[in-house]
């Protein structure tokens, strides 16, 4: 990424995009220190490394050549045992499930209702506007704010139905979850970011506030239809009129590369050697389940929709690597999110608790008491129980290492205790679900009751193989 003389920013497409300030503003408004995300043109981390350091970029190659010859050597290991062409991957058919017409039907319905009560949103808005004006506002706020949240009630309520009464499989279980929740905290950040401008209006030509700390992406006046629309497919959670985007015309031959990247098991054996074991290798593969994940969802697949749109902020994860503390892993590992709950969870805790939140410790833990609640929920949504897991280690052990923070340590040693930790962490909450999942396919209770979504069935299915 290179800035030419006229402030505009060559991206790795090679287009061009207009510079502009993209970090947290500590800036004073009229009732409290705004602290407002900003977006600029800019790469993402891998690829500016790709692109500014050749050892890196063969390094990087390497790697892709070497999970190529991976997955070559599983389909030749696979059909030589077969006597056929063919790969086992077991794991993957049960995500799958059965693609039968009704869970297909039922999927697609819940996607457009989704994505229609989302669109629904800005008409709504744009009534409160007009009928408040008219009416007295009390009632009419808090009428239409019942219908926003009888709205999100609507919508967990069809996700709900899709997943446990059709059902629809674990795969497409997930991918509507992953919907409900990112349409969700779409449009209460538009609600959130647009209201201000009814309820307390200002000017661009303003000295503070709004005008000064949105850098000019957001308008007095409530946005466009268009800008709406394109709010709700961009890789980003935080509402702006308008974002940066990239002046050349869509690369597809990067969108291609990145749909290669983003879509990059065997059986489960229940005895007692074997699950002690796959234990002892989930510490191992941890790191690298990490890794994958950060370069096929928060890489790969987030710059594949920012080439689609001409979305020039590709900042979606920051050089997490590097972290020497939990506190800089959060804030550097999912950026998208992390601006979100920083916006709208963390700020408005501490303003509210002020001196009381003990400055930081309060507001982040129920920062990261909330992203556990929500990505339980996705988790409970795609693999039908709810075993929090992730929850224990990363809003139980990861508040703990957040506040014991190893920076006291030399920087490179807390920073490797940071990474070994952290995917040790991943390795043990991958491994957990996946047992809980196979055991309750391989081992399903008679009769289903009740309990089965709380309850854990892993040693049910330990005790019948040993």
């Amino acid at each position: 990424m290179d800035k030419s003389k006229n402030g505009e920013v060559k991206l790795a497409n090679g287009s061009t995009a207009d510079h502009s300030r993209a970090t947290f503003h500590n800036v004073r408004s009229d009732k409290r220190n705004g602290l407002a995300r900003v977006f600029e043109a800019k790469e993402s981390s891998i690829n500016r490394l790709l692109l500014g350091d050749h050892t890196f970029q063969a390094v990087y190659d390497v790697c892709a050549v070497h999970i190529v010859l991976f997955a070559a050597f599983k389909v030749l290991r696979d059909s030589l045992a077969a006597g056929r062409l063919t790969v086992e991957l077991p794991l993957l058919y049960l995500a799958m499930g059965d693609f039968n017409l009704k869970g297909i039907v039922a999927f697609v319905l819940t996607e457009l209702l989704l994505l229609s009560l989302a669109v629904c949103v800005y008409p709504g808005f744009m009534a409160w506007k007009m009928i408040r004006t008219k009416f007295p506002t009390l009632p009419v706020d808090i009428g239409f704010l019942l219908v926003y949240v009888l709205g999100l009630v609507a919508a967990l309520a069809t996700v709900l139905w899709a997943v446990f009464t059709v059902p629809i499989c674990p795969a497409l279980s997930f991918i509507v979850g992953v919907e409900q929740v990112r349409l969700s905290m779409k449009t209460y950040s538009f609600v959130r970011e647009t209201a201000k401008k009814i309820l307390t209006p200002w000017n661009k030509d303003d000295t503070t506030g709004p005008a000064v700390y949105y850098a000019g992406q957001m308008e007095p006046q409530v946005g466009t239809i268009a800008s709406y629309l394109y709010f709700l497919f961009a890789p980003t959670l935080l509402y702006r009129d308008r974002y940066p985007r990239n002046n050349g015309p869509i690369n597809w031959k990067n969108v291609i590369a990145y749909a290669a990247q983003a879509m990059h098991g065997d059986t489960m054996d229940f005895r007692h050697s074997t699950v002690v074991m796959s234990i002892l290798n989930s510490f191992a593969v941890g790191f690298v389940i990490l890794v994958l994940f950060n370069i096929g969802i928060l890489h790969s697949w987030m710059n594949m929709h920012a080439e689609l749109l001409r979305f020039a902020d590709r900042q979606f994860y920051t050089d997490w690597w590097t972290a020497n503390s939990y506190a800089v892993f959060y804030r550097k590992w999912n950026a998208i999110v992390h601006d979100w709950i920083h916006a709208y969870i963390f700020t408005d805790i501490k303003t509210l608790l002020g001196a009381r939140g003990l400055g930081n410790i309060v507001p982040a833990f129920l920062s990261i008491a909330a992203s556990s609640i929500i990505h339980e929920y996705l988790l409970a949504i795609g693999l039908g129980f709810c075993m929090p897991y992730l929850s224990m280690f990363f809003g139980g052990a990861g508040v703990v290492l957040y506040l014991f923070n190893p920076c006291f340590l030399m920087k490179r040693v807390s920073n490797v205790f940071i990474l070994v930790a952290t995917g040790m962490g991943m390795g043990i909450i991958t491994f957990g679900y996946l047992l809980e999942f196979m055991s309750r396919h391989y081992c399903p209770p008679e009769p289903l009751n009740s309990n089965f979504f709380f309850s854990s069935h892993f040693f049910h299915c330990y005790q019948m193989h040993n």
